[in-house]
């Protein structure tokens, strides 16, 4: 379903793409970059480029539009509300670079952080101890995210066999997977979607070339926002609402 309103930025140089990211809502507190830094050969560079910090800003700019304070529920045109304190799952989380800023934009339950490579879920958890500590505010999941029921999750980790539906399913790398967990979404799970159109990536198995190819691709009943984000190196397509 094609939204009332489709937003265009367009950030047509590297300058612009840096000045979107000062001025956005990607800012963790100084003492997260200090520890990325202290470890600058740990953690892959490229999950730190212009275009990965932007991408994340806006995400997390027009979620938090989406989200009513201060109860943070999430107001839709067909009256379903969503649930406050969600559970969130983040689809191909990498190393888990957004952890920081949804827990300090959001009043979230628990995050967890799905991928299949075990070696980024290590770093994730690293990147993000202090919510690891405190009573897995987040948590690292090796798993395949094709292999899930995002509707009915079960998985192990830590020791533990997890079985939840989380609130929030959020996935920035559409591009890297094919459609089954969105498949898998029910309709009262509020999905937060990037992809984009570069196939010059390594692992873009799923680009789209519009924003209509992606809607088509992942038709939503209720779209609470869609846009894409123009950089001089590809154009990233987001969508937020419900299937």
């Amino acid at each position: 379903m094609v939204g009332e309103h489709m937003e265009t930025i367009k950030l047509d140089s590297w300058k612009a793409v840096s000045n979107y990211i000062d001025k956005g809502f990607w800012q963790p507190a100084p003492t997260y970059f200090e520890h990325i830094v202290q470890r600058n050969t740990y953690y892959p560079p490229h999950a730190f480029s212009k275009g990965q910090l932007a991408s994340k800003s806006w995400l997390l700019k027009e979620l938090n539009t989406s989200v009513v304070d201060p109860a943070f529920e999430i107001s839709l045109r067909n009256g379903v509300v969503g649930l406050s304190d969600p559970t969130v799952a983040i689809l191909g989380c990498w190393i888990g670079t957004m952890v920081h800023s949804l827990h300090q934009h959001f009043t979230i339950e628990r995050i967890y952080g799905i991928d299949k490579d075990p070696e980024s879920i290590e770093k994730s958890e690293t990147l993000n101890r202090d919510f690891v500590q405190d009573g897995w505010k987040y948590k690292g999941v090796t798993h395949d995210v094709d292999l899930l029921d995002c509707s009915d999750m079960h998985f192990e980790t830590g020791g533990e066999l997890i079985n939840c539906k989380p609130d929030w399913i959020i996935n920035t790398s559409c591009e890297h997977m094919s459609t089954l967990w969105f498949d898998s979404i029910d309709e009262d799970q509020l999905v937060i979607m990037q992809t984009n159109n570069s196939e010059e990536f390594a692992g873009h198995i799923n680009p789209v070339d519009s924003i209509q190819d992606m809607q088509q691709m992942y038709p939503l009943k209720d779209t609470i926002y869609v846009g894409e984000m123009i950089t001089p190196a590809y154009t990233r397509f987001m969508q937020i609402g419900h299937k």
